[in-house]
């Protein structure tokens, strides 16, 4: 990644936006001393990074000036945006991924020790989703989840995704999948990943054709496979993907995860690109239930939603996010077009959708998923589905 035609002389302090891989990488390869690190997750605050100290954003105000820079890394930089105009009105800022190339980091600093192969991922997603935010001329998405099955081979009470939820659960068709993704794109112009989700996508047993159909498609850049490394690969249909086009990101649960080693050997054997990390980030968050909140309260809500960009394409729907796509797929909230929009609608009514809209109907049956919401023991199992209110 070329970032020498960042010039950063006329500066008096870099901050950079945004505690994750990008940020991380940049300080490791800045020109420039980094002052602080600022992120909107204030358990972050007080963390560092080779000697770079994180800052909370009402920590950040106090010391940064109108002569300092913010440099920001986050993917989804349409909710940076309006924070920075509002927190930071009077300091300039520059999107990182602009000035990024798509040259490979094999030679470059890595002080954070984490995989070359996801922080070259990490880079390539931003400089994409960057770019087109910059330069709005093409309908640009950065992630779609593809719901394949509402089967799991877990029965975690506080799932997210609402899997706790379904009495009887199924798998999405190959023909299905396939159907609903190309009326979608026909509309839009590149989306640079596609993820594939469940429950566990490995219980829809055409996974490994729904790979195949979603790698030969050129307005895709990478394509994610989630998985809980309970259910064994196959190891002759890995040898023959496309390995720079397909990643996988498995959750390991520990003793409920009980063919992790295997997964993960099969996919490092055949070269697939793998992140292999323990549960991260559970919030008590697989909540449905009437909150009876106004409009105010669920903008609020929306605002500081960490999910709201999960786009999720689900039973010839476009979602902002897995929790209304499966709410709604279980009745478990009224039905309302406002939630989503079809999947074969035009490009003005899903860029409208996509980067417009304040809230939807659903965020007042959500607990709400925040920055900085307090984290839950992940993976508690439930015996039997859970019952919950249904709508007609």
């Amino acid at each position: 990644m070329n970032i020498k035609k960042l010039n950063l002389k006329n500066y008096n302090n870099i901050f950079i936006y945004g505690f994750g891989l990008s940020g991380k990488w940049f300080a490791d390869n800045s020109d420039k001393k980094i002052k602080f690190f600022i992120d909107t997750d204030e358990k972050k605050s007080g963390r560092s990074h080779n000697g770079i100290q994180v800052l909370s954003i009402n920590e950040a105000k106090k010391i940064i000036s109108k002569q300092d820079l913010i440099i920001v890394t986050p993917v989804d930089i349409q909710d940076v945006e309006p924070v920075l105009k509002r927190e930071f009105k009077e300091v300039n800022w520059l999107a990182l991924g602009v000035f990024l190339d798509g040259n490979d980091t094999k030679e470059s600093k890595n002080y954070s020790n984490e995989n070359l192969n996801f922080i070259q991922y990490s880079l390539n997603a931003l400089e994409k989703c960057h770019k087109a935010y910059i330069n709005k001329d093409k309908l640009f998405l950065r992630s779609v989840d593809i719901v394949i099955s509402e089967r799991c081979s877990l029965k975690c009470k506080d799932c997210s995704n609402l899997m706790q939820y379904y009495l009887r659960p199924k798998n999405f068709s190959y023909e299905q999948i396939k159907k609903e993704f190309n009326q979608l794109t026909e509309n839009i112009n590149h989306i640079f990943e596609v993820r594939l989700i469940g429950g566990e996508p490995f219980m829809n047993k055409e996974i490994y054709e729904i790979i195949d159909f979603f790698l030969i498609n050129t307005k895709i850049s990478k394509i994610v496979v989630y998985t809980n490394g309970t259910i064994p690969l196959k190891d002759e249909r890995l040898k023959n993907y496309n390995k720079s086009k397909l990643v996988f990101t498995i959750t390991d649960y520990g003793n409920l995860s009980k063919n992790t080693d295997k997964v993960y050997d099969a996919l490092i054997n055949n070269n697939v690109p793998t992140r292999l990390h323990p549960p991260e980030n559970w919030t008590d968050s697989g909540v449905i239930q009437d909150f009876k909140r106004t409009e105010v309260e669920m903008k609020e809500l929306f605002d500081i939603c960490c999910g709201k960009n999960l786009l999720t394409s689900m039973n010839g729907k476009l979602y902002r996010c897995p929790f209304a796509a499966n709410a709604e797929s279980l009745k478990g909230i009224p039905t309302d077009e406002k939630n989503s929009v079809p999947i074969n609608s035009s490009p003005e009514m899903i860029e409208k959708y996509t980067r417009d809209i304040e809230f939807i109907p659903a965020c007042n049956y959500c607990k709400g998923r925040s920055f900085d919401a307090a984290e839950i023991v992940p993976a508690i199992q439930t015996t039997k589905p859970i019952d919950y209110k249904k709508y007609d």
